[in-house]
C-alpha cells in the first residue's frame, strides 16, 4: 500500500484523515500498510490528508515500532494510561472535521466495519464529521494489477478446462458403472486442481437436483448423493495458482445427466442466463458514462428473475468481490441489495461474481462467470455458459 496514494485519495475526497483503530491485529487494512507485528495493545493508524501519517501506540508496544521502515513512514505518539490515549486522540484529532473511519451506514459491510464503537463516537463526540472508509479501503485492498489480473484470467481458463473434464468424467462413469456421486466427482476436481498447480481453501461443490436448491450444500465423504441418469447436476469450483498474489476464479455450470435436457430445466436456466446476462449488459453500458454502485447491478438480475415468478428463491446477493485472498470471497464491493445494501463503488481494476441463481423446492440451479472492470470496460473473464451441457449427447 502507497501511503502517499492513500493521502492523494483523501484529499481528492474532501476528507481531512483516515483513522484505523485495531487491537492484536484483527484489522487487516491495518496489518497491511503496517506489517505483522506482535501488537498487544490497542493502536491508532492515522493518514491525514496531508503531512506525516502517524501511530498512537501503547508504551509497551514502541518496542516491536522501532524499526527504520516504520519510523521512516509514521511518527508515533505514545501513551501509557487510558486518560492519556483519549487526551493524544483530542490532541491529535482537534484540526479535524471529517474524517474517514472504518465503519458502514447500519453496519451492512462487515469487511468495512472494523472501528469498534467506543472509538467512533469518542470521536465524533469531538464535533468530527465521521465518514464510511469503505472506497477508501477498496482502493488500497481490492485493486489489481495486471499481473494480478492476467493471473485471475489463466485461473478462469484453467478451471473451464477442468470443468469440461469433470462432465466428461461423469460420461465416462455412467457410460461405465451407470453411476458415479458427488463426492468423487468433487474429488476428481479436487485432485485436477492440485495436479494444475492450484490451491483452493475449500473442495468445489457438486450437487443433484434437490441438493442444490442450498446454495452452499457440498458433498463429504460421509454424506454425498449418487449422480445417474436424469440427474441435473451442479457443479461449482474456485481455485488460485500458488504464486503469491495470484487471483481466484469462481465459476458455476450446470449439466444434465441425458442426452437431451428437459424442459423444466431448460427454460429456468434461461431465466439466471438472462439475469446474468443483463447484469452484464448494464455494467457494460453504465460503466463508460458513470460511477456505478454495486447494489446496482444486483438490483438488474433480481428484477429479472421476479418478473419470472422466482424471486423469492433467488436468496443470495447476486456476485462478490474476488481478490487475491486465502478464500475466493474478496474485500472489495460484492453485487448487493438483498443481503446488503452495498453502496460501494464499482472500480477500475476490480473483479467480482456475477452468480444469480433459483433455489426452488423441486431443484436448485446456479450460472456463474467473473468480471473485471479495466479502463472503464467491463470483461468477462470466467466464460458463459449458453444453454444446460447434455452429459450423455453423442
Amino acid at each position: 500500500m502507497n501511503l502517499k496514494q492513500i493521502q492523494e485519495h483523501i484529499q481528492s475526497l474532501g476528507a481531512d484523515a483516515w483513522i484505523l483503530v485495531d487491537y492484536e491485529n484483527k484489522n487487516p487494512t491495518l496489518v497491511k500498510l503496517l506489517g505483522q507485528r506482535m501488537l498487544t495493545r490497542k493502536i491508532f493508524l492515522v493518514i491525514p490528508a496531508r503531512g506525516k501519517p502517524y501511530l498512537i501506540t501503547h508504551s509497551i508496544d514502541t518496542v516491536y515500532l522501532n524499526d527504520k521502515q516504520t519510523k521512516d513512514n509514521f511518527d508515533l505518539r505514545v501513551y501509557k494510561t487510558w486518560k492519556q490515549m483519549l487526551e493524544l486522540e483530542r490532541e491529535s484529532f482537534k484540526s479535524y472535521k471529517k474524517v474517514f473511519m472504518d465503519v458502514s451506514e447500519n453496519g451492512l459491510l462487515p469487511r468495512v466495519s472494523l472501528a469498534d464503537y467506543g472509538s467512533v463516537s469518542f470521536i465524533a463526540s469531538m464535533g468530527i464529521e465521521i465518514l464510511s472508509s469503505a472506497d477508501l479501503m477498496q482502493y488500497q485492498t481490492a485493486v489489481m494489477d495486471e499481473k494480478a489480473l492476467q493471473s485471475q484470467i489463466e485461473a478462469c481458463k484453467t478451471s473451464l478446462k477442468i470443468k469440461d473434464e469433470a462432465f466428461a468424467f461423469i460420461k465416462e462413469k455412467i457410460l461405465k458403472d451407470g453411476h458415479t456421486d458427488e463426492y468423487e466427482v468433487q474429488q476428481f476436481i479436487a485432485k485436477r486442481y492440485l495436479e494444475e498447480g492450484m490451491y483452493f481453501d475449500e473442495a468445489p461443490l457438486v450437487a443433484i437436483g434437490i441438493n442444490a436448491s442450498n446454495p452452499h450444500y457440498t458433498p463429504t465423504k460421509e454424506q454425498y448423493s449418487p449422480i445417474k441418469k436424469g440427474d441435473l447436476v451442479l457443479i461449482d469450483m474456485w481455485a488460485k495458482f500458488k504464486e503469491p498474489g495470484s487471483v481466484y476464479s469462481d465459476i458455476t455450470w450446470m449439466g444434465y445427466v441425458g442426452k437431451e435436457v428437459p424442459a423444466v430445466y431448460a427454460e429456468r436456466f434461461e431465466i439466471i442466463k438472462a439475469a446474468r446476462d443483463g447484469a452484464i449488459a448494464f455494467l457494460k453500458e453504465q460503466l463508460p458514462l458513470r460511477d456505478v454502485h454495486a447494489y446496482e447491478a444486483d438490483d438488474v438480475a433480481r428484477e429479472i428473475i421476479t418478473k419470472a415468478g422466482y424471486g423469492d428463491y433467488f436468496v443470495h446477493r447476486l456476485g462478490h468481490s474476488i481478490y487475491d485472498d486465502d478464500s475466493p470471497h474478496g474485500p472489495g464491493a460484492n453485487l448487493d441489495n438483498f443481503e446488503s445494501h452495498d453502496t460501494r463503488l464499482l472500480l477500475d481494476g476490480t473483479s467480482f461474481s456475477d452468480e444469480p441463481g433459483i433455489y426452488a423446492p423441486d431443484f436448485g440451479m446456479r450460472t456463474e462467470t467473473d468480471l473485471h472492470i479495466k479502463g472503464k470496460e467491463l470483461l468477462v473473464v470466467g466464460g458463459l455458459q449458453d444453454k444446460i451441457i447434455p452429459i450423455l449427447e453423442d
